[in-house]
This record gives C-alpha cells, structure tokens and sequence, in this order.
C-alpha cells in the first residue's frame, strides 16, 4: 500500500548543536590572529561573514521553532531575551574599556572615542565608523578600542528587523515558507546589489554598512528556512541528514575558509566577502547536515563548544585588549595574538559566568519581558549621555607619561645646559589649560566650493585689489583663516575652491573621498578650471595639496573612478593644471608640501597626546625631514621658466627655527595632529605668508 505524499516534511524540533558553538570559537580564534596582524592572517577577516550568516541560521531556527511550539512568536520575550543575552557584557565591556582608556591614554586620544563608545553602547557603531570615513585596513581605526562593536552594531539592527518580518509573514503569509524564502530571496538579491554597487565608488560605506551586510544575515535565514521546511532526508531523530553531500560541503566551506583567509588568491574585499557568504553556508550546512565528519567532530570538541558559549565575551574583550597590548609592547603580531588568547578566554570566561549566565537565565526576569527591555535600553542610554562623557573627556593626565626623551628632546637638553636661548625656552613646561579638543578642531571653515553655473558661490571676500584664489584640500582649508583675513587687512578679493581629501591637480581624485565627500570633490573640481576660473576673471590661483612622498598618488584616481598610471599621471595632472590656469588668464603658485610632525607622510603620532602626556615642551620637538616629498619635484617642473608660475615654501613659516621645530610658539600650538598645522597658528603669522607670497612677483609688488 502506497504511503501519502506530503507536501513537505515535518520541520525539525530545533536543539543544541555543538558543532555550531564550534564554528564560533574558530571565528573568535582566528579573528584574534587577524586583529593582531599576524603574518598569514591578511584575509581571515572572512571569519566576520562566517558570524553573521550563523546568526542568521540559528536565530531563524529558534525563532521559527517557537512559532512551530507556541503558534505565535512574543516579540516582548524575543526582545528581552536580546537585551539579557547581550546587553550586560557589551555595557560591562564598554564602560570598563572607558576606565582602563583614562589611565592609559591623553584627554586628545580620547576625544574621538567618545562618539565611538556612546555610538557602540546604542549598537549604531558601524554607521559612526561610516559617518567618521573610517578605513577598517588602515592604520586609523586600529588606535579605537571600540572598533570590533561595528559588526555587532550590524547583528543588533538585524535582531530588531528580524522578527517583525517573521510576524509579518505569519500574519499575511498564512505560514506558508515559500512565501517567507522568497521575500527572504529579494531582500538578499538588493542588499547584494548594494554590495556590489558601493563598493565600486566608497569600498567601507560597503564593508559597514547594515543595508550591505544584510544579504549574509538572510543568507543564514534562507538556508533554515531551506533545511526545515523541505528537505525530506531525515535521521531518526527527524534531524536533516546529508552523510555525504554534508561531508562534501562541510569539507568545501572549511578549505575555502583556508585557502581565502590568506592572500593565495588575490580580490577585492567586497568579493571576498561574497565569497566568504558561500564558504559560510556550505561549512554550515555541511556540519550541520552530516555531524559524523571530521570537520563537524572537530567543531564539536568539548573544548571547541565552551568556547563557543564564551565566543561572545571573547570578542567583546579581545580587541580591547590587543590595543591595550600593542600601546604597551613593541612586538610581533604572533606574540600580541598568543598573549591576547589566554587574557581573553579568562575574562570572557569570568564575564559568561558571573555576569552573563546569572542576567539571562535568572526566572526573576522572566516574567517581565517589556520592562526588562525598557530597562536595558536605559541603561545604554545612561551609561553613553552620563558615564562615558566625563569619563573620557577628563583632563587626567595618563598613567603612563610620555616615553622616553626622544634624541632630539635630549639634544634639547644639552644645548639648554650650554646656554642656547631656544633650548632653554624649550626647557619649559607645556603650558597648563590647553584647550585640546578646540585644537584639535582647529582646522578652518567648512568645505567652500562652486560650480560653473554659480561660481560666485566661491567668494569668500569682496575686495577691491587683485583676485586671488585658493584651491586645494585639507591644507588649503588650514589656510583660508590666514587668507581670509589677509584679504580683508590687505583688500584684495578672494575665493575658494576647497574640499577635504581633494586634490587639486585636474583630473584626479583621492581614493580617501568617499560618498558625499568624493561627490562634493567632483562637483568642485570637474570643469572649474576651464569653466568656473575663466569666470572668476582671477589673477592668482594658489594651488595647496597635502605633500605626497615617494609613493606619490598612491591614493589617487581618475574622475571616473578608474586607476591611472602613478605617479606619471599626477605630474601630466600637474602640468595641465597650470596650463588651465595659463589658459584662465591668471597666474598659478603652487605651495610647496607642508611638513608634518612626521615629515611628509601620513603620520601616526599625536602632537597633541604628547603635549598632553609630556612635562616639558623639549619633548614633543620636532626633527624637519632632510628630504623632499616627490610632489615638490613636479611642481618645480611645471612651473619651469614659466612667467606664470611659480612655487612657494612655507615650512620656514612652520619652522622657524630650522633644525629645531618648537610644537608652541608665541603661545600657539602649532599642530593640530601629525599632518595638519592649526589654522589658528597660520593665521596669527599671516603676514610672513603674505611676505612670501608677495615674493612670488604675481602680486604687482603690493605689501
């Protein structure tokens, strides 16, 4: 007698699997190799898309089973279940994190972590990181202890999107799972659009982004879904079993994982991360599908799971802690990720047990699951408007002082002991009260800028005299105080053309212009020197770039996005520049590369945290470079034995006293982080500039 045909199975009665706990602790592991920079561990970030699309199989599966046992899912037990599970070691991280911050780092180093941890403690780190132009590979984001919070931020907002879609569909989908697969299908189809999409034009919008990491989220959701409501191959337990596509996929989703960890086989982040989506789902099927592999044996190892049921603690606590080592240490990668493993399985241990267990197992709570999240939610609202704030913009002076007198603080010394009147006036203490935080922001007006079909737009002053204008990025941005206020005292007429992280040379853009900012470059610099300038009827042009060194241009490309011959196209880029404003009927002054507290390249060090950190003002003196950036050389060709350009040299501005750059003069800070001088410091010694500029011979001898 023939049985019935059904139109699917039976779903599956969700339980525990090891294995899955498993796949966490290799995540939290290989995740502290990567953050460490280990040698090998390049591209083993992947491991981050290994998590989200685990979060989404497990958290559908509970939900769904849920909904299978109770007929309805109670979005007030879900949330609070959320806030016990999450809340507590995240708030505990964060604030603990601020505290040991004060003892080790200045009030300018904190400043910025101040957003970063109230953004983090309210899960919407990944958009601060956004809206900061955070580069997750580059050097920047390595110095905030709260940068790992991005991809939990990501898991949050999909925990709050999550079960209203499950809701929706039990509501108005009669339960039917085809339904639910395929709004699942079309979500994943967009967000992937949108993947790929930005990350053609803003690589980190695209890495942060919820909206362009949804797709591995539902990735996780498609595949439950998949496995509980129409696979038929069945255990006798009623589990899916696939004993040998399991092992296929199983064995497939972890040797992907090793091969594409690594950089064997070079690609974009944004394939790798799509990559990694595939990886994921087949390693999760496949152990899931087929627990008797050796992969799933291996991830179900008891040490294995009880890593995985403190794999949250453990990133909470390891990237903390990394940073806390790599301030403290100078040494290897290897050895920061062995010393970090041990430090964070013994806090994330103490954490699952002590503050974690109790809070989400606790009956006490059970039964009030809206007042468990309105409390929870307070309590990261509180601890981010009235304990993070006063803690990390206090004025106490770090544990640890500055390092060790650098050679030229020592050199200081000496001279001071033989009688040289600078280096005694550098014997001074660093005077007490700097306002850091103004300084730190002391960094000119906002962008200014005009189109061809506005170019009055660029008029910053109205004047009589001849017709300058300033063009340029961050560092004609530090100028345009001292340039503003020149025109006014000297009455010549002035406009600017400045955007952040904007090159002047035509033609090319910076890779560090992302989203608004790279529309606003493109807007300012597309057709204005052979359209807007020809307007402005100007007889100077000054033209101001940050230096860029023996890798000149390595961050930049063409309007169009596309790569360019490097660094050839920025001195072509260069010369017809100058040719434009030739053409433009005026003159063009290019300002040599201004030197940072690190010379020509991007710097790391804070002139402000030494400052803060450092007793006298000897010991944040800075040593001027012996060479010349790259940029320098090609604006000394383009100008040539032109009669209409020219170049112009305001380090000895900066650095008066050459070889010895003080860090204060006449009271004034002169820098306000490692590349950028204060705008205030510019435009107190303006006429220096001016004295400069006039030697040009392009301003008719006017004084």
């Amino acid at each position: 007698m023939s049985q019935p045909k059904t139109h699917r199975p039976v779903p599956p009665t969700w339980s525990y699997r090891p294995e899955l706990d498993g796949m966490r602790a290799f995540g939290a592991l290989v995740i502290i190799f990567f953050h460490a920079q280990v040698t090998g561990f390049s591209s083993s970030f992947i491991v981050l898309d290994m998590f989200f699309v685990l979060s989404g199989f497990v958290v559908t599966n509970v939900v769904l089973g849920e909904v299978d046992a109770k007929g309805r899912l109670r979005l007030g037990a879900y949330y609070a279940r959320r806030v016990r599970r999450l809340l507590p070691a995240a708030v505990a991280t964060i604030v603990l994190t601020c505290g040991l911050f004060l003892v080790l780092a200045s009030q300018p180093e904190r400043f910025e972590l101040v957003r970063q941890a109230q953004s983090a403690l309210v899960y919407l780190a990944n958009w601060q990181f956004i809206a900061d132009g955070a580069d997750y590979f580059a050097g920047d984001i390595r110095e905030s202890p709260f940068m790992h919070f991005w991809s939990l931020s990501v898991e949050e907002q999909y925990y709050i999107f999550f079960p209203l879609l499950v809701i929706a569909w039990y509501r108005w989908g009669r339960r039917r799972p085809e339904l639910l697969l395929g709004v699942v299908v079309l979500l994943i189809a967009a967000s992937v659009t949108a993947q790929v999409l930005l990350a053609r034009v803003d690589p980190m919008r695209a890495y942060f982004g919820t909206d362009t990491r949804l797709f591995q989220l539902l990735a996780g959701v498609a595949l439950a879904v998949a496995l509980r409501e129409y696979s038929r191959a069945r255990d006798d337990a009623g589990r899916v079993s696939w004993p040998r596509a399991g092992r296929v996929l199983a064995w497939s989703g972890a040797a992907g994982f090793l091969v594409f960890g690594t950089e064997l086989v070079p690609m974009t982040v944004s394939n790798r991360n799509l990559l990694a989506t595939v990886l994921s789902l087949a390693l999760i099927a496949g152990a899931y599908t087929a627990p008797s592999t050796p992969v799933a044996r291996f991830l179900a190892l008891p040490s294995m799971a009880y890593l995985g049921t403190i794999s949250y603690g453990m990133y909470l606590w390891h990237w903390p802690i990394i940073v806390v080592l790599e301030r403290m240490l100078e040494a290897p990668g290897l050895v920061v990720a062995v010393l970090t493993v041990p430090l964070t399985i013994g806090l994330a241990s103490v954490s699952h047990r002590f503050l974690e267990t109790p809070i989400r197992s606790g009956k006490r709570l059970d039964g009030f699951h809206w007042p468990v999240v309105g409390a929870g939610v307070a309590v990261s609202v509180v601890a981010a408007v009235v304990v993070v704030p006063p803690v990390m913009d206090s004025e106490r002076t770090p544990m640890v002082a500055a390092a060790a007198q650098s050679a030229a603080a020592s050199v200081v010394s000496e001279r001071a002991q033989a009688g040289d009147e600078l280096a005694q006036q550098l014997q001074r203490p660093v005077p007490r009260g700097l306002d850091f935080r103004a300084i730190g922001k002391d960094r000119g007006p906002a962008v200014t800028r005009c189109r061809p079909e506005d170019p009055e737009a660029c008029l910053v002053v109205d004047g009589d005299g001849p017709h300058v204008v300033l063009v340029g990025d961050s560092h004609a941005r530090m100028l345009t105080p001292a340039f503003t206020t020149l025109a006014r005292e000297r009455g010549f007429r002035l406009s600017a053309n400045v955007v952040p992280a904007c090159p002047w040379p035509h033609g090319l853009v910076s890779t560090k212009a992302r989203g608004a900012n790279r529309d606003r470059c493109l807007e300012s610099r597309q057709g204005f020197y052979n359209r807007t300038l020809p307007q402005l009827d100007a007889d100077l042009v000054v033209l101001v770039n940050a230096p860029r060194g023996t890798g000149v241009g390595e961050s930049l490309v063409g309007y169009d996005g596309e790569p360019v011959k490097l660094p050839q196209a920025f001195g072509r880029a260069v010369q017809r520049t100058v040719e434009l404003v030739e053409e433009a009927g005026a003159r063009a002054v290019m300002v040599k590369g201004m030197m940072g507290t690190e010379g020509w390249g991007a710097g790391r060090s804070d002139p402000l945290d030494c400052l803060a950190r450092a007793r006298t003002q000897a010991e944040c003196v800075v040593v001027p470079p012996q060479d010349r950036p790259l940029s320098d050389a090609y604006y000394k060709v383009a100008a040539g034995d032109r009669d209409s350009a020219a170049t112009l040299d305001l380090n000895p501005v900066i650095c008066p006293d050459h070889p010895t750059c003080r860090p204060i003069i006449d009271g004034q800070v002169v820098w306000r982080n490692a590349d950028h001088v204060t705008a205030t410091y510019l435009e107190q010694h303006r006429d220096d500039i001016w004295e400069r500029l006039v030697e040009t011979g392009f301003l008719g001898g006017r004084r």
